[in-house]
């Protein structure tokens, strides 16, 4: 038995043997080389004022990282440098020059080995902006860039701001400026300055500095152009009360001229021999630009004259005396048209007056979306004389005329009067006219007759207080005689009013209840003709669409 287990563990030991002596004849077994692994992150990368900094985790292989530095999702590459750490600061000392401030930078990395076969492959390491250059300017907001005008501001400290500079989009180190302007000491106490002469639909760089110092900038984008053309004059910045008359006369015909918001606009008197459009530009402010009507427009004998546009503007002169047109002449004209668009028309003795002894014709006259108030006794149209000027078409829509002591005034002939979606106030004076027709035979009518439609007329003006709304439909007798009447969703209040024996058929006398003050929230002392009353059945398609729900 003990001679069989030692035989058992010689056995055994001689197996042992023999397996390691196997073992210890193979060759040792080795793995071929590879790639280094693509760098990592240790944390996202970061930026300190305008330098980035990349903190990749460290490879024991690798002897060197190249970093690749672009502005543009490597479309270009704006800097590639070499490094021995995996820990690096982007700045000047690296690259050669500053990294531009608030631009984002996208950052890739190779790792080298000691062999290049053995290099890495790329690794996007992603993107970070750089911080914004510590300035005291301010950034602007759509409300200060205008097509060709900007508003630069900033917080008044430290040095004075001295200048203002203008540079390309594309000039990012801020070293060609396109244009310079000094500023004023009232401008530095101010903190703001307005510069012009910039184009429509660019992107510039604009920068402010004590004199040589950079003290910020920002990116303006001017506004497209409201109208483009050859023909477009922009008068919006120039601070001249006379510029307007200065250039009516020198432009030519079809011109249209842009004025600027908040500023107001002498005439000079000008005779019209020309179309022209004057209209308002972009502005600063929310006021529309305003004609002077000190000296009224007029219109030039022996002339053809196809169309006048006023767009955007606020007229308003001398209650007793001015007017928007008052033309008096002794040789014959021919207007295509005149239109108020969008216009604000207040305190004058009339808005369009025509005379004089020469024949004349407006073909058309027109207002849309107008607000025209305090109107003494020449009318918002007055043609004047027996056998004068005359016009052919009136159409007024969706406007509100109030506190007008006469409404139409004509001593010619009309074609057509086209009242729609409007709003009528205290309009025409008590005991006034409001559609005086007053020629002879043959011009003491309205030929195609006088529509009114989704309209709301309040009551007359009792401009005296004396008591009393009630006021004369035409002027008797012939006067609209023989004209036809069309009244449409037409309502007055139960203030309103004919003079016995002078009315005009067809208008509905009080068929909405209540009077002008329940009926709008401030017709009287705001000129605000908001519906007050909820349940008034005309609300939603009566009277100018700008008070409507």
């Amino acid at each position: 038995m003990r001679k069989r287990t030692c035989l058992a563990i010689l056995l055994t030991a001689l197996l042992a043997a023999m397996a390691v002596s196997f073992i210890s004849c193979q060759e040792e077994e080795t793995f071929p080389r590879t790639r280094l692994f693509m760098p990592v992150l240790n944390e996202d990368l970061r930026a300190e004022q305008n330098t980035i900094i990349v903190n990749m985790a460290k490879m024991k292989e690798a002897v060197s990282y190249k970093l690749e530095i672009s502005r543009d999702t490597f479309k270009t590459i704006d800097y590639t440098v070499t490094v021995d750490t995996n820990y690096v600061v982007i700045n000047k000392e690296l690259v050669g020059e500053e990294l531009l401030w608030f631009t984002m930078y996208w950052v890739r990395a190779t790792a080298y080995a000691n062999e290049p076969e053995f290099n890495s492959k790329t690794s996007d390491l992603g993107s970070v902006r750089t911080q914004k250059f510590p300035s005291n300017m301010g950034a602007p907001t759509q409300f200060d860039i205008l097509d060709n005008q900007a508003r630069v501001f900033w917080t008044p400290s430290g040095a004075a701001i001295t200048h203002v500079r203008v540079y390309a989009i594309t000039d990012v180190r801020l070293t060609t400026p396109l244009l310079t302007f000094g500023v004023t000491p009232e401008e530095q106490t101010a903190g703001e300055t307005y510069i012009n002469g910039l184009s429509p639909s660019t992107s510039y760089n604009i920068a402010v500095f004590s004199n040589e110092t950079l003290r910020g900038w920002e990116i303006y984008n001017t506004k497209p152009p409201l109208v483009a053309g050859d023909n477009v004059i922009n008068l919006s910045g120039i601070e001249s009360a006379t510029i307007l008359a200065d250039t009516l006369p020198d432009i030519p015909g079809g011109s249209i001229i842009l004025l600027e918001g908040g500023r107001s606009y002498s005439t000079g008197g000008y005779s019209f021999d020309k179309s022209l459009t004057i209209m308002s530009g972009y502005s600063f402010v929310q006021a529309l630009p305003h004609i002077d009507c000190t000296s009224n427009f007029n219109i030039m004998g022996n002339v053809r004259v196809d169309s006048i546009v006023f767009k955007n503007l606020s007229f308003s002169g001398a209650f007793d005396s001015r007017y928007v047109f008052n033309p008096n002449i002794s040789d014959p004209f021919d207007v295509g048209k005149i239109h108020f668009e969008g216009c604000r028309i207040s305190n004058l003795r009339g808005v369009a007056r025509f005379r004089g002894p020469a024949p004349g014709m407006i073909q058309k006259f027109s207002m849309n979306n107008c607000v025209v108030d305090s109107i003494r006794d020449y009318a918002v149209v007055c043609t004047d004389t027996d056998n004068g000027v005359a016009v052919g078409d009136i159409s007024l829509s969706n406007s509100t005329f109030s506190r007008c002591r006469y409404f139409l005034i004509s001593r010619m002939q009309s074609n057509s009067v086209v009242i729609d979606n409007c709003t009528l106030s205290e309009l025409p004076a008590k005991g006034a006219i409001a559609f005086r027709w007053r020629g002879p035979e043959s011009n003491a009518d309205i030929t195609n007759g006088l529509t009114i439609r989704n309209t709301i007329w309040g009551h007359g003006w009792d401009e005296a207080s004396a008591g009393g709304y009630d006021f004369r439909a035409h002027n008797g007798g012939i006067s609209l005689a023989a004209t036809t009447i069309n009244v449409v969703n037409v309502y007055t209040t139960s203030q309103f009013l004919f003079t016995a024996g002078n009315e005009l058929p067809g208008i509905p006398v009080g068929n909405y209840a209540g009077k002008g003050s329940d009926l709008w929230v401030n017709p009287y002392g705001g000129m605000d003709f908001h519906f007050k009353d909820i349940a008034f059945p005309g609300k939603s398609d009566c009277g100018d669409p700008r008070w409507r729900p």
